[in-house]
């Protein structure tokens, strides 16, 4: 694997000026990291003299659709064969290839070259090239120190979007990820323009009504403790998502309701998703890692924060598997 340093990855990226297409990636059902890296480096590299797009299929949470930029994006998978046009591929915030939106990686005949950015512990460096920096906060922080460090223009909007990759995957500030760096840099966007009161008002405080309903029920009906009160997790069962209209993508932050309440170390949530029960997991002490309950489980993430699915013929046996997971984790650490 090839590991570039920040400098070297800023002076790589200067011999792609104009004259040579970028596209820009990021995971399939992108959070608010994936995609503020995808539209805040879409729009430096625009505003520094590069040809860029940024490759955006599917559906995003609805709470990002007015932030999206208006110029860039490319909506629609596109062919092996228009792929062709591009000369290097930017890869953000993906720990696995699998992740990668439009199968990148499963298209047929020569791909352009790769270059994967990212944040995550057990990304193992699967692009040609790699920057991986698993100290930072978020895929939004590499990249405002690579802008940096190659001098380039941070506009308003795009200090925007990095300003919510970094906010949406430290919980503004309230996760331990977040270092003296991590405040630094988003201090750094703010002069840059970034509108943080922007970013608070629709990332943080525009929950719909029915997503509070939604959230209240599942709280009062479907919360589950094990591990003698260690672990909480609940089940977003596809009943209460139809009686509330509640769409799978605009769910990521439900998990940190049950973050909030004291007791548990573990929480979790569990939703039915192209035939598996895909698991999110948080740990609220480092001692406890999910990050190895997911790996173990076939996913991963990091140690705090991690994901997986798990293939299974009912909820029960679903919950039960994970929960016999969590127990071990608990169990060898208290050994």
């Amino acid at each position: 694997m090839t590991n570039l340093s920040t400098q070297e990855l800023a002076a790589f990226l200067q011999g792609f000026r104009s004259d040579r297409k970028i596209l820009l990636a990021t995971h399939v059902r992108p959070d608010g990291d994936a995609l503020g890296s995808l539209c805040g480096l879409l729009l430096i590299l625009l505003e520094n003299g590069f040809d860029a797009a940024a490759l955006l299929p599917g559906s995003v949470p609805d709470y990002y659709r007015p932030l999206l930029p208006e110029k860039g994006l490319i909506t629609a998978e596109p062919s092996a064969e228009e792929l062709q046009i591009y000369a290097l591929m930017i890869v953000l915030d993906s720990a696995t290839r699998d992740r990668v939106s439009a199968d990148f990686f499963k298209k047929p005949g020569p791909l352009p070259q790769s270059i994967g950015i990212d944040h995550h512990p057990d990304n193992s460096g699967y692009c040609d090239l790699n920057h991986l920096v698993p100290a930072a906060s978020a895929t939004a922080e590499i990249l405002y120190a690579l802008a940096d460090a190659a001098r380039w223009k941070i506009g308003g909007e795009a200090a925007t979007h990095l300003l919510i990759g970094i906010l949406t995957d430290t919980g503004a500030f309230r996760f331990t990820n977040t270092s003296a760096r991590t405040l630094r840099a988003a201090a750094a966007l703010m002069d840059a323009g970034g509108d943080y009161t922007r970013i608070m008002n629709t990332c943080f405080f525009s929950k719909s009504e029915n997503m509070a309903l939604f959230e209240a029920e599942l709280l009062c009906t479907g919360m589950k403790k094990a591990c003698g009160g260690k672990f909480m997790y609940a089940y977003f069962t596809p009943e209460l998502l139809a009686k509330y209209k509640i769409e799978l993508r605009n769910t990521e932050q439900v998990i940190e309701i049950l973050r909030s309440i004291s007791g548990p170390v573990i929480v979790g949530v569990i939703r039915l998703e192209n035939g598996g029960f895909k698991c999110s997991l948080r740990s609220k002490e480092k001692h406890y890692s999910v990050g190895r309950i997911a790996r173990s489980l076939g996913g991963g993430g990091h140690e705090m924060a991690s994901g997986c699915t798990i293939t299974a013929s009912s909820v029960e046996e679903a919950e039960a598997i994970l929960v016999n997971h969590v127990e071990m984790e608990l169990n060898e650490k208290q050994a």
